[in-house]
């Protein structure tokens, strides 16, 4: 199981300082009757750098205590570096890919061989107005303590997403992904797309077309479409619970006419 050797290299990366996870408190809240766990900044020791900031590109090279396993032919699973989660793991492209470009059939092989269980849960930003701090492709895996709080966010916005149940194979998640791709207009061209968050585990598509990287100076990426929040100050934190997790996440949507 390969979550074991992530849970390994965790343990060498942080006695190397080269895992960098961020300091947070954990509060859970409940919102439609589903889970949502806000995590609170409560020391900003390190700023996560950003592709319209950042001049190197960490995945390639990437450094060796961040390396967990080679995904032949075209992948490698490193650690991600500033974690809210633990674990949390990056399948990266070995060569440069837009990650604003659409996703391959590799890149879903790839990922479908890394979700086993209904707690594993794979997600991608594309772009930066959907939360991507890279330019270089990467899907995210996470595990989760709740194996039905992704499909149950799911459900409230499936009317402004493209939302497919049940269990996924390659054929599947290709045929999809064109499917929604096209239903939202963001076939850019053939090497970019539209700004979304899709979230996929072994029973269920989940594609969210984006039209604002935050609100109230929340960002938010397809962690919080898995009921995860990070928040900088009790301020935010206030705001967001008065207003509402679901809410908050429809309000990221571009709500297009199916």
């Amino acid at each position: 199981m390969y979550w074991q050797a992530v849970e390994q290299q965790i343990e060498i990366a942080l006695k190397t300082k080269t895992l960098q996870p961020l300091t947070t408190q954990s509060q859970s809240f409940l919102d439609n009757n589903i889970h949502f766990t806000v995590h609170l900044r409560v020391a900003k020791k390190i700023d996560k750098p950003h592709q319209s900031t950042q001049k190197s590109n960490p995945f390639l090279p990437h450094e060796e205590a961040m390396f967990v396993k080679d995904c032949p032919p075209s992948h490698k699973l490193l650690l991600n570096k500033f974690p809210v989660l633990k674990p949390h793991a990056l399948l990266c492209s070995k060569e440069f890919v837009a990650q604003q470009s659409p996703l391959t059939e590799s890149d879903f092989s790839a990922w479908l061989q890394h979700l086993n269980s209904p707690y594993d849960v794979g997600f991608y930003n594309a772009g930066p107005i959907a939360g991507a701090s890279q330019g270089h492709r990467h899907m995210q895996l996470i595990r989760l303590a709740h194996s039905d709080t992704v499909a149950a966010i799911a459900k409230q916005l499936e009317d402004i997403s493209f939302v497919r149940f049940g269990p996924l194979n390659l054929a599947m998640c290709t045929q999809y992904y064109q499917q929604a791709l096209q239903q939202f207009g963001l076939n850019k061209s053939d090497i970019e797309t539209g700004a979304y968050n899709l979230i996929i585990n072994k029973d269920l598509f989940w594609l969210v077309p984006r039209k604002t990287a935050h609100i109230e100076s929340i960002f938010a990426n397809g962690l919080n479409f898995c009921g995860h929040f990070l928040v900088k100050d009790e301020a935010h934190l206030h705001w967001l619970t008065k207003h509402g997790f679901i809410a908050f996440l429809r309000g990221l949507c571009q709500d297009l006419h199916k």
